[in-house]
């Protein structure tokens, strides 16, 4: 949409960029969260007359499972005459309880097995992320979309303008897609982005990597809010060591039958409130999804999880200097990383000087 904005703005949709524009729309959802209209209002009434304002960010799903931020919403729009229409896209449990695993590892919210964060899922509980946003509570049954999305489903029976989008099924493209649901002529040609700016997300050793480091923060009472770009850390160490791995994909054969059984009956209820159709129909990669195998990182050998745990505490050790900075650490923390690319034993081994070294 970024590179898009000028094409939008030809269709008469100005796109609130967060590259450009201020307020950022995260920065709206959070105002929303503390039933808040100011920014809101500065913003619209600087709005041209007969142009449609689009708005774009993930934090919006917490106050949209609210009924009354809905609802404040909806009557600000009205108070500036403009309809509001609030689009969603939606994710398949099995996808997206894995791709949020690995979002939330690798930001060391927590340091779960695969296992123990889809038990969580099932019972509607989020441990690992914030409970509270502005005046409202956030909603933990964020895999259940019947119960989830209630305050929107009865929104929408209601009269306002709700689509749900099913992410990425039968080849679409979630752009295409968005641009269709809000009447955008397609015959446009549209800017694709480079790959540097896709989404990225760790592969099998990088996950493991991740959860490792998650469970050596907690050993020294390090949180995650400390951390300067935490989301990078493991992303970078893949890079730097040229590691090349497979995505993650935690679920057992086991494991994902259970999961598909336990949000089948309100699936179809969704489906049927959000599109009129069978889940099944909506999610049609589903199907490639329950035969897609596990796909996980295990240390081979002795020496190799030797060497995994000398990463791990090498970043460990970084993440403590990058805290409290000091100028040992600024000598001390280039030798190690060098050392690090070496064999587990001469890393091993380097560390323990370094530490000795340190001492005296």
């Amino acid at each position: 949409m970024h590179l898009n904005r000028d094409l939008l703005s030809q269709q008469s949709i100005t796109y609130q960029d967060p590259c450009f524009d201020r307020p950022k729309a995260k920065k709206l959802a959070g105002e929303l969260c503390k039933y808040r209209e100011k920014r809101w209002r500065r913003m619209l009434s600087n709005h041209k007359q007969g142009e449609h304002l689009l708005l774009s960010a993930e934090q919006f799903s917490v106050p949209l499972t609210n009924q009354k931020c809905i609802q404040n919403l909806e009557e600000l729009a009205n108070s500036f005459g403009l309809k509001l229409h609030i689009v969603i896209f939606i994710r398949s449990q099995l996808d997206y309880i894995n791709s949020r695993y690995i979002y939330s590892l690798r930001r060391f919210y927590h340091s779960q097995t695969f296992e123990e964060f889809v038990s969580d899922a099932l019972e509607g509980e989020m441990h690992s992320e914030r409970q509270q946003r502005g005046r409202i509570t956030r909603r933990q049954d964020v895999f259940n979309f019947w119960t989830y999305f209630k305050p929107l489903l009865k929104a929408k029976k209601s009269g306002l303008k709700v689509s749900f989008i099913p992410f990425k099924q039968g080849g679409s493209d979630p752009f295409q897609d968005l641009m269709t649901t809000i009447g955008v002529s397609q015959n446009q040609p549209w800017r694709n982005c480079t790959s540097r700016h896709f989404n990225r997300s760790p592969g099998t050793r990088g996950v493991w990597m991740a959860r490792l480091l998650s469970q050596k923060l907690k050993e020294h009472k390090i949180t995650n809010k400390s951390i300067d770009n935490s989301s990078q850390i493991i992303l970078r160490e893949e890079q730097q060591r040229g590691w090349k791995d497979p995505a993650f994909w935690g679920y057992s054969r086991r494991l994902k039958n259970q999961v598909v059984k336990h949000f089948k009956a309100d699936n179809k209820k969704f489906a049927k409130a959000a599109w009129g159709t069978s889940w099944s129909s909506s999610f049609p990669d589903d199907s490639q999804l329950k035969l897609r195998k596990k796909q996980i990182y295990q240390p081979q050998s002795i020496e190799e999880e030797e060497t995994m745990h000398a990463i791990a505490i090498h970043l460990l050790r970084r993440i403590r200097h990058q805290i409290n900075p000091n100028f040992a650490s600024q000598v001390a923390d280039p030798l190690e990383r060098i050392t690090s690319f070496l064999s587990p034993s001469i890393t091993l081994q380097t560390i323990r000087r370094i530490k000795s070294w340190r001492k005296q």
